[in-house]
């Protein structure tokens, strides 16, 4: 199922470098984790270490949200569901090219260049479904 996604949110899913993805427990115990994104227009991609929880809860629970904060007030606040899928295991985020250009200078930052390596699983998530509250 493909949606069609406002210009205001497809403005955060590009410019927003911090969401909360969710992700649902065999208990089925929702479990937020922050995560960096990257959005091609279409679907986002997140990047993780190959054991982490989120990989097993998405293999097993692939219904998920992202969660982009709000303004500060409780308005702009974005929420997207959709399907995660596992796309790629053993590759280098850093090879990734437009998700690498968002965040390479955060990496830089937080002194993460060389520890990214280790997030070689790939996440896909096809947006199904888009909550938001309004701005101002």
């Amino acid at each position: 199922m493909t949606i069609e996604l406002t210009q205001e949110v497809s403005s955060r899913l590009t410019s927003d470098h911090y969401g909360w993805l969710t992700t649902v427990t065999k208990s089925g115990q929702p479990v937020p984790r922050l995560v960096w994104f990257y959005f091609d227009g279409a679907n986002l991609t997140v990047y993780s270490m190959p054991r982490a929880g989120k990989v097993a809860h998405i293999m097993a629970h692939p219904q998920v949200s992202l969660n982009l904060d709000s303004t500060g007030d409780g308005g702009g606040i974005v929420v997207v569901g959709g399907t995660a899928a596992v796309v790629a295991t053993d590759v280098d985020c850093r090879t990734d090219e437009p998700y690498w250009a968002k965040y390479r200078e955060d990496a830089a930052r937080f002194g993460l260049t060389e520890a990214m390596a280790e997030y070689s699983t790939r996440l896909m998530i096809t947006p199904t479904k888009v909550w938001t509250t309004p701005t101002g």
